[in-house]
């Protein structure tokens, strides 16, 4: 006999109750660097799932030969309920493959160089180029080497795919230090391109810029570029007092001679020990060593490292590079893979 629609809702409910008890606990379980023990205990939570998916499944096949389904309206609450059961059905393999992925493969923190001259190179070159091109379009000022007050530079580009390898690592290893809403500063921001493109990777992006004229414009472009709660500081870097308020401090050599190393004692002095640095120029591959800091690689370094920095880093590693979600409504993480949808974009494997 066929059940009716009220009985295929309650066993359907019941199904998806069990599978959103296996996926809290599989989300307490996930944490890296996923050990054979974590391993194994996922494994045996998904083993537990396989048989109540598949009662739904079945279920759910059941409700579409329900004439009183379909009397229903299209946008009738009972219609609307299997349609999300399907949905999320639908979703149940992308996201155990995703989970699996994340618990088997470990990712360098940094991607290899791709081969000079070939699509990949020219492509990442081309962007930068646009890049840099967009940013003097944009800037009040032409781009300059020196400013008008001695001790500062102008505003000058970095090239934004280098920048944007070191915000990627730099965002993975504050998640691996359970930094989850990591702030980021721009020390010397220019019109703020970089704190732009920074928003999307961290919880909180400001700039902080010497020039009236090149705050105001980065403040404008944030708001208009959907940033409203990115600020642009019109500040001296030499008198700042908030250093202290950040996970990743970018500096791209904004000043010269004794006032950039005035700079940087008072930046590294006021950054909490574990704060990363990004310092894209060689004055500063002489002297981090004495001002307390620690090369990660290339142009990243922490500030006051510990004893936990290769463990953190071994950590990272299995840290996803997935940018923060920013759902909407109807995102695919309501129902009873909400657990799992969360914890992996919590670690960096979401989608």
């Amino acid at each position: 006999m066929q059940p009716d629609l009220p009985s295929l809702t309650r066993i359907c409910q019941t199904e998806e109750a069990a599978l959103r008890t296996i996926f809290e606990d599989i989300s307490a379980a996930f944490a890296p660097p996923y050990d054979a023990k974590i391993r194994a205990q996922i494994t045996t939570l998904l083993a537990r799932a396989e048989p109540h998916r598949h009662a739904l499944q079945r279920t759910h096949s059941f409700h579409l030969q329900s004439p009183a389904l379909r009397a229903l309206p299209m946008h009738a609450a009972e219609r609307q309920y299997f349609d999300g059961v399907l949905r999320h059905l639908r979703l149940y393999p992308t996201a155990i493959i995703r989970l699996q992925t994340a618990l088997r493969h470990r990712l360098p923190l940094f991607p290899p160089t791709p081969p000079p001259y070939g699509p990949e190179a020219q492509t990442l070159a081309l962007h930068s180029r646009t890049w840099d091109r967009m940013h003097a379009h944009l800037s009040p000022h032409t781009p300059n080497l020196y400013h008008d007050t001695p001790g500062h530079h102008g505003d000058l580009p970095y090239p934004s795919t280098d920048f944007l390898r070191y915000a990627m690592a730099a965002r993975r290893i504050c998640l691996a230090m359970d930094k989850h809403a990591p702030a980021f500063l721009d020390v010397g921001c220019g019109i703020g391109l970089k704190v732009f493109q920074a928003a999307e990777l961290f919880t909180q992006a400001d700039g902080l810029e010497y020039e009236p004229a090149h705050a105001a414009m980065g403040q404008a472009m944030m708001q208009r570029g959907g940033w409203p709660d990115v600020r642009i500081f019109h500040a001296d870097a030499l008198t700042f007092e908030h250093y202290g308020n950040y996970d990743v401090l970018y500096v791209h050599k904004p000043m010269y001679g004794a006032a950039l190393e005035q700079m940087e004692a008072r930046l590294i002095g006021q950054a909490h020990p574990g704060t990363l640095l990004i310092a894209p120029y060689t004055d500063f591959t002489t002297r981090f060593e004495t001002l307390g800091c620690a090369r990660i690689e290339g142009f990243l370094y922490i500030i006051r490292a510990d004893k936990s920095l290769p463990a953190i880093l071994k950590r990272a590693k299995k840290v996803g590079c997935a940018l923060p979600a920013r759902p909407k409504n109807g995102y695919a993480e309501d129902g009873f893979l909400a657990p799992l949808h969360v914890v992996l974009r919590r670690w960096g494997h979401g989608d």
